[in-house]
């Protein structure tokens, strides 16, 4: 689709952005699982699992996007040569 395009576009020109969004994930994950599991300050309510789901499907989002983006940028390379 149109949007698509849009996006794949703005993320091949931009790739270290994808890395920072993908590391921005990550790192919201890895921190409310700290909060429940490591220091016990939030417990496993709906407030703590949505953020956790956000970013849990995010990530898996990114990191199948991440393959497509690395195949449409070398079909571009290919182009260029």
């Amino acid at each position: 689709s149109a949007v698509c395009r849009v996006i794949t576009c703005f993320f091949l020109l931009s790739p270290s952005l994808y890395y920072l969004t993908l590391f921005t994930f990550i790192l919201a994950l890895v921190h409310f699982l700290s909060e429940v599991f490591i220091y016990h300050t939030a417990a496993l309510t709906i407030g703590v699992m949505a953020p956790l789901m956000v970013a849990s499907f995010s990530i898996l989002g990114m990191l199948i996007g991440l393959q497509y983006l690395e195949v449409e940028a070398l079909s571009q390379n290919k182009k260029k040569n």
